[in-house]
């Protein structure tokens, strides 16, 4: 494939730092990588850039090693990278990236837009049929104005776990989970415990428990922050402003600085022994599907179910279940030395039986329309499908298209803070929504700028 030199412009801005990106790529690199110890001769070596590291980049080297074992052409060398987002853009500016780099699919609308990641229409097919591979949403994250530019590692949505022992001990049908926000609450007060002093000893349900998906309580009250057809942010929508008042009414009844002094608590211990659900002391969390293998490893004998987060009771067919789809991407740099070695490793991360392996060993869902009945007999979890029913739901949706979207979800982190300790919500909302707005001009008007540049 004959690769031309406008397709190798990376936008200016993209491209600060450069000076210095061949030194920070290569300083990035482990020493024990750059051995390739095991390689046998004559293999070509693809740098492979990825985020994950400890259980989940261990679950990654495996699926790689069974690349390389497949095959005799190449051999991908994982590369742990921490902020990996903006190192990986440096690199690709500097013209020295690594050969593949594994992102967030937030991070797919502003490597677009860059001209920092290759479409990947732009290669053979072979074994990849794209779109018709995929859930639907997951399609959505893996491209960027009409053109796939990413393929995907794992996906996750988040779903309520609760303690099937605290609701026996509440009085709760342990066999019939709050459906709706208004039975969340009323669950919640159940199965709250207070010490002598007020301080929280049991937390019934609390959405700042852990406080890592602050925009994510939008979808359940049938919010939008984002409007595709006219690239504006819609923040201060009915239902957002809806969320944010249940947000406010749940610190005011639970106590703000009790709740906040709770949360706090645990801030460090999400995953370990310690973990507000895993040791008994949050009767039921908000989390994703992973936490099972957490809960399987420190407190295999909790006595726990998982269903769908409960949706505001004014809504519609309660049975299909909402929430927010995101996924971890691998993309092909600009750039990288030879990108149809690239494309062999990306399409073999695109097979059904790669992405159960991963999924399997990171205890997801899966992000293909197809999935094996082996892998939901071996999957590690029992609740898989709770996971899978909220992915495949035509209520679902996924985390806004636009570059700017880490910048407008600290906006809305900002703003749930601002309202558990008592601002306005609607207030708060109209101030996160022209903030974001104006980044999304910026961001647009920069980019015309660069367009009319020849795309310097």
């Amino acid at each position: 494939m004959t690769i031309t030199s406008r397709q190798l412009r990376v936008s200016r801005r993209a491209a600060i730092g450069t000076a210095g990106a061949c030194a920070l790529a290569w300083a990035a690199w482990p020493r024990a990588q750059r051995d390739l110890a095991g390689m046998p001769r004559g293999r070509k070596v693809l740098h492979y850039w990825e985020k994950w590291t400890g259980a989940e980049g261990a679950a990654l080297q495996g699926v790689i090693n069974t690349f390389n074992q497949s095959q005799e052409k190449l051999w991908v060398v994982r590369v742990p990278i921490s902020d990996i987002s903006s190192k990986a853009m440096v690199a690709i500016g500097g013209g020295d990236p690594p050969d593949l780099v594994g992102l967030f699919s937030y991070s797919v609308p502003l490597y677009a837009e860059a001209g920092a990641a290759m479409p990947l229409d732009s290669f053979p097919e072979h074994e990849w049929r794209g779109e018709t591979d995929y859930l639907p949403n997951i399609w959505k994250l893996l491209t960027h104005e009409a053109r796939p530019r990413a393929g995907v590692n794992t996906c996750y949505t988040l779903g309520l776990y609760y303690n099937r022992a605290h609701f026996r001990e509440a009085g709760l049908d342990p066999d019939r989970p709050p459906r709706t926000i208004g039975e969340l609450d009323a669950f919640a007060d159940r199965l709250n415990a207070k010490d002598a002093q007020g301080a929280i000893r049991r937390a019934g349900f609390l959405p700042n428990l852990p406080a890592w998906w602050p925009y994510s309580w939008s979808a359940y009250f049938d919010g939008r922050l984002f409007d595709s057809a006219t690239g504006r942010a819609t923040a201060d929508e009915a239902g957002n402003i809806k969320a944010l008042e249940w947000i406010a009414a749940t610190a005011a009844r639970v106590g703000r600085a009790e709740a906040s002094a709770f949360a706090q608590t645990f801030s460090r211990s999400i995953h370990s022994p310690q973990d507000p659900f895993i040791s008994g002391r949050a009767s039921m969390i908000v989390q994703g599907p992973w936490l099972a293998n957490f809960i399987r490893l420190h407190n295999p004998s909790l006595d726990y179910g998982v269903t769908a987060v409960p949706i505001d009771d004014a809504l519609p067919q309660p049975e299909l279940p909402r929430g927010l789809l995101e996924a971890d991407v691998i993309i092909i740099p600009r750039g990288c030395k030879n990108p149809e070695a690239s494309w062999e490793f990306l399409r073999f991360m695109q097979r059904r039986e790669t992405q159960e392996q991963l999924a399997l060993a990171h205890c997801k869902g899966s992000p293909m329309r197809e999935v094996s009945s082996e892998f939901l007999a071996r999957h590690p979890s029992r609740f898989v499908g709770v996971f899978d029913a909220i992915a495949r739901s035509t209520r679902a949706d996924v985390l806004p298209p636009t570059r700017v979207w880490p910048q407008y979800a600290d906006l809305l982190g900002g703003a749930f803070d601002s309202v558990w300790r008592g601002a306005d919500p609607a207030a708060t909302l109209a101030a996160v929504q022209a903030r974001a707005q104006g980044l999304i001009e910026r961001a647009s008007s920069l980019r015309a700028a660069r367009a009319e540049r020849g795309g310097a």
